[in-house]
């Protein structure tokens, strides 16, 4: 038995180690011990569909039930000690995370560009035990940019260089970590906790954004998001374009005009960011829909992540090559 123990705790420790340029992440929990706050009996699925967008994607995963939250971590090329990040947030309406779309192949993009991509598997809303996004989702990437600065010598990424992207749902949590992260609480016991919450710059992709009169039509969403009937106060406290200060990081905005959720979300934002003198840039396209992830589909909008990458060099986040 004994053997057996020393056997399990060795493998979780060669799966934990980082591989740099490997096509496989390795993966870390979010939260060392006991996930705070409260707790589902759903049971964690993973669904693999078929891809139907003709592009040339091969998987498409989504996963359900989410109740332990984890960072998949894809290191570029060889080790140095100066790598930018970015913490990438897949969406899914707060019901499943598309895990492929909006999530491994943009870590893979990245990495093809010497950038560390790190996909976060957050906690999904349970109505019936009250788990709702400002109570799981947020504090779950709110900590994962704490667990990246943590790590970032053992995985040699450069601390003062982390971004997020998210997408769609993924985008609102995006805009909400560049809006209500903290310094971190340096008398915690816990080091990790110690970290600052902020990210360098953000990438909200299509998101949803303001949690006032443009998500009206939304009830249900907003349920997930904030239980039922939620206050005009507590819908202000999580709007993230009413969040927005001289503090809130650099940001880079898409969405396309024929987006079932309105681009008026992303246009909200960008208006309080240049109230607030926040570096911003937005790229709205005519045509994309919603969900069209990093992935070649013959549109312009598909060259949106070339874009992103001409912005992340404007701003000196990664190196001119």
């Amino acid at each position: 038995m004994r053997l057996m123990i020393l056997s399990v705790s060795v493998f979780f420790l060669i799966a934990a180690v980082p591989s740099w340029g490997s096509d496989e992440p390795f993966t870390v929990p979010l939260w060392s011990d006991v996930v705070p706050g409260p707790s589902s009996n759903k049971e964690e699925l993973i669904r693999d569909l078929p891809v139907s967008d003709n592009s040339k994607a091969t998987r498409n995963r989504h996963i359900v039930g989410v109740t332990k939250p984890t960072m998949s971590v894809y290191l570029p090329g060889e080790p140095r000690s100066d790598c930018p990040a970015v913490l990438i947030l897949p969406g899914g309406g707060f019901n499943i995370l598309v895990m492929d779309r909006e999530g491994h192949e943009v870590a893979r993009w990245l990495n093809k560009h010497g950038i560390a991509g790190i996909v976060v598997k957050y906690r999904l809303p349970d109505l019936a035990a009250k788990m709702y996004v400002h109570n799981t989702s947020l504090p779950d990437v709110l900590r994962a940019m704490r667990v990246a600065r943590s790590n970032a010598e053992s995985w040699r990424i450069d601390p003062n260089r982390i971004g997020v992207t998210g997408f769609s749902a993924g985008g609102y949590l995006t805009a909400a970590i560049g809006t209500l992260f903290d310094g971190g609480n340096p008398n915690s016991d816990d080091p990790t906790e110690r970290e600052s919450s902020r990210p360098d710059f953000i990438a909200p992709i299509y998101p949803l954004v303001s949690l006032g009169p443009l998500a009206d039509s939304r009830e249900m969403l907003l349920d997930r998001m904030l239980g039922p009937n939620p206050s005009p106060e507590l819908r202000s406290q999580y709007s993230p374009e009413e969040r927005v200060t001289e503090n809130t990081p650099p940001t880079f905005l898409v969405h396309a005009s024929d987006d079932q959720l309105n681009a008026e979300h992303s246009i909200a934002f960008y208006l309080a960011l240049k109230r607030a003198h926040v570096p911003v840039e937005m790229h709205v396209y005519s045509q994309g829909g919603h969900g069209f992830g990093i992935r070649q589909r013959g549109l312009p909008v598909s060259s949106w992540a070339d874009r992103w990458l001409e912005w992340m060099r404007a701003q000196e986040f990664i190196g001119t090559n």
